[in-house]
C-alpha cells in the first residue's frame, strides 16, 4: 500500500475554495482504491511513515515555501500540484497593492518548483504558463481536476429558470462585473458563496439593488445539487479559474456554461461552454444571454462524467504515483 502525505495550507478548511474541494476529493477517491492518504498544515511534519509527500498550491508560497524544503532536508520524494495562474493582470486591476509582494515572491516559487522530483499541473495550458514564468524544464505529468459524480443527473424534474455563480464572493471572482453586466435584463441571478472579502461583498449587495438578485451562504456539495439543476446557466467570471471546480459541478448537473477566457476552463470544456473576458461586461452580457436563451447541451455532462469524475483523476494519479515511485526503488 502507498502511503501519501498531502501537505496543505494551513487555513484550507477555515477559508474554503477550489483546493479545499480538491484536496479531500482526491483523498477520499485515492483511498477508495486502497491508498493510504494523510492530510497535514505542518510546516516540518514528521515524514517517517511516508513513501511520498504530494504538496497543493505554489500562489500560496509563504506556507509551500517552508513546507516542500523540509521534504527535501529530509530525503522524501516530491510531488507538486502547483494550481497556479499569473496573477498579475488581476492585481494591476482590482489589488494594485499586492503587485509588489507578488514579482517578489516569484522568485521564491521557482526555487520550489526546482525543488519537486515531479510536477503535476491540472492542465497543460498551466504548464505552458509556468514555462512562460519561470523557465522550466523539469518532468511534469497532467492530473486534471475532477467532480463528484452525485451532480449528474439526466433526469430534468426542475423547471431550469435561474442564471446561478457559485464560488466565494471575492473581486478575483469578479461578482460585481457580472451584476453590472447583467443590469436591467430582469434574469433571476443567485450567487451561491461564502464571503472572503466583506467590503467587495457591500460593494455588490449596492450594485445589486433593485434587480432579482439574491446571496446565499456557501453550502456543502450535497445541497448544491439541487441548486444546480434550478438553474438554467452557470457563470464564472473569473480574473482566472484553473479551470474552476464550480464549472465541472454545474456543467455535469446539466447547466448551460458561461466561462472566463482566462485560466484552463477551454482545455476542459472545449466547444461545450461559452467564454467572455472578464474586463468586459458587454461580451459577458452577450455570452450570458445567448446561454440562457439556447436549448440545454445535453452532451455537456456526459463528456465531463466520461472524462473528469474522481475516480478517472484518482486511477490516473495511481498509476502517476506508481511510475514516480519507481524510480526511487
Amino acid at each position: 500500500m502507498i502511503k501519501v502525505l498531502f501537505l496543505v495550507r494551513p487555513d484550507l478548511n477555515k477559508i474554503k475554495a477550489g483546493d479545499t474541494v480538491q484536496v479531500k476529493s482526491l483523498k477520499a477517491a485515492l483511498e477508495r482504491l486502497g491508498l493510504d492518504i494523510d492530510i497535514s498544515c505542518e510546516q516540518q511534519p514528521d515524514l517517517k511513515k511516508y513513501d511520498l509527500v504530494h504538496s497543493f498550491n505554489l500562489l500560496r508560497i509563504e506556507v509551500t515555501g517552508g513546507q516542500c524544503r523540509w521534504v527535501k532536508e529530509q530525503g522524501k520524494p516530491l510531488i507538486l500540484t502547483p494550481i497556479y495562474w499569473n496573477m498579475e493582470e488581476y492585481l494591476k486591476n482590482q489589488r494594485p497593492d499586492q503587485l509588489t509582494w507578488w514579482k517578489q515572491s516569484q522568485k521564491e516559487r521557482k526555487e520550489v518548483l526546482k525543488l519537486a522530483d515531479l510536477i503535476v499541473p491540472n492542465a497543460e495550458e498551466e504548464w505552458q504558463q509556468l514555462k512562460r514564468d519561470f523557465q522550466l524544464d523539469l518532468p511534469y505529468r497532467i492530473i486534471y481536476n475532477g467532480v463528484d459524480p452525485i451532480f449528474f443527473s439526466q433526469n430534468d424534474r426542475f423547471e431550469r429558470v435561474n442564471i446561478i455563480s457559485v464560488g466565494r464572493i471575492h473581486s478575483r471572482k469578479n461578482q460585481l462585473q457580472l451584476i453590472n453586466a447583467l443590469k436591467g435584463t430582469g434574469l433571476p441571478l443567485l450567487f451561491v458563496g461564502d464571503i472572503n472579502d466583506p467590503n467587495y461583498y457591500r460593494h455588490c449587495l449596492r450594485a445589486a439593488e433593485g434587480e432579482k438578485i439574491t446571496f446565499l451562504k456557501g453550502m456543502a456539495q450535497s445541497s448544491l445539487v439541487k441548486i444546480y439543476q434550478q438553474a438554467r446557466v452557470h457563470v464564472m467570471v473569473s480574473w482566472y479559474d484553473t479551470p474552476g471546480l464550480v464549472n465541472l459541478e454545474a456543467g455535469l448537473a446539466g447547466c448551460n456554461l458561461v466561462i472566463t477566457n482566462r485560466g484552463t476552463a477551454r482545455e476542459y470544456f472545449q466547444d461545450l461552454a461559452l467564454y467572455c473576458d472578464p474586463v468586459n461586461p458587454e461580451e459577458i452580457r452577450e455570452k450570458v444571454l445567448k446561454a440562457y436563451q439556447v436549448p440545454l447541451n445535453k452532451s455537456l455532462a456526459r463528456y465531463i462524467f466520461n472524462h473528469f469524475t474522481w475516480n478517472k483523476i484518482a486511477q490516473k494519479t495511481v498509476a502517476i504515483y506508481t511510475e514516480f515511485l519507481s524510480q526511487f526503488i
